[in-house]
């Protein structure tokens, strides 16, 4: 019977020793890369500016999601990492080139309102024709493709304009159409869509873009220019 209850309480004390040893924590060190310094978040909790060295407790087919974020850069990929991790994990952290070649302006997408002064006829009503060319001309300087083009509706829109920066793509197209004032007025508005994606080769889908802020710069030069030369 003593032979019995030493068997008894070895068996105990492995499985308590077993227990103990899939609950204990586990210290994890955590560095985001290229960019450094990112802001690491461990299953959305926040833990800290890499590198940061965590303590976690992992079952055996368990796994924490790893995420990092940092001020003008992509953190669009995760990192799981499980009981048995070895050495620093890394999390993908990368510069977002796009917001380094762009600006924040707030002309995008936002009707503009231009009330045209300079170009008028003889009796002192503005000349719409001649306006209507230097809308055209100023346009066409900075957007090649035009994809709707009507002078009896005062009406012009260009085509889509596509830039791609490694993991993210801005679009924008200029929207010229006339007022709704007595005198000739006009509306313009750059409209400004991003699709951020980790996949470079992403399918430009509709649906994938939204309205961003951010525009380049002779996009902006567009827009102060008409307001001149009109």
């Amino acid at each position: 019977m003593c032979r019995g209850l030493s068997i008894f309480v070895t068996s105990v004390c492995l499985t308590l020793a077993v227990s103990a040893s899939a609950g204990a924590a586990k210290r994890f060190a955590i560095d985001t890369s290229p960019v450094k310094n990112g802001r690491v978040f461990v299953d959305g909790t926040f833990v800290g500016v890499a590198p940061v060295t965590v303590e976690l407790k992992l079952q055996k087919n368990e796994a924490a999601k790893v995420t990092a974020e940092k001020a003008g850069a992509l953190g669009l990929w995760e990192r799981a990492i499980t009981k048995d991790e070895k050495g620093t994990v890394y999390v993908r952290l990368e510069e977002n080139e796009a917001l380094a070649q762009t600006i924040e302006s707030d002309v995008a997408n936002t009707w503009l309102t231009i009330t045209p002064k300079v170009t008028r006829a003889v009796d002192d009503t503005v000349n719409e024709d001649a306006v209507w060319q230097r809308i055209v001309s100023v346009v066409t300087d900075n957007y090649t493709d035009l994809e709707q083009l009507d002078r009896s509706s005062f009406y012009l829109r260009t085509a889509w304009r596509v830039r791609r920066f490694p993991h993210s793509v801005l679009r924008n197209r200029l929207v010229v159409k006339r007022g709704v004032t007595d005198q000739l007025s006009v509306k313009v508005q750059l409209e400004s869509f991003e699709m951020v994606s980790p996949e470079i080769n992403a399918q430009l889908d509709d649906e994938l873009f939204a309205r961003t802020s951010r525009i380049l710069k002779d996009d902006k030069e567009t827009i102060d220019y008409l307001r001149d030369q009109l």
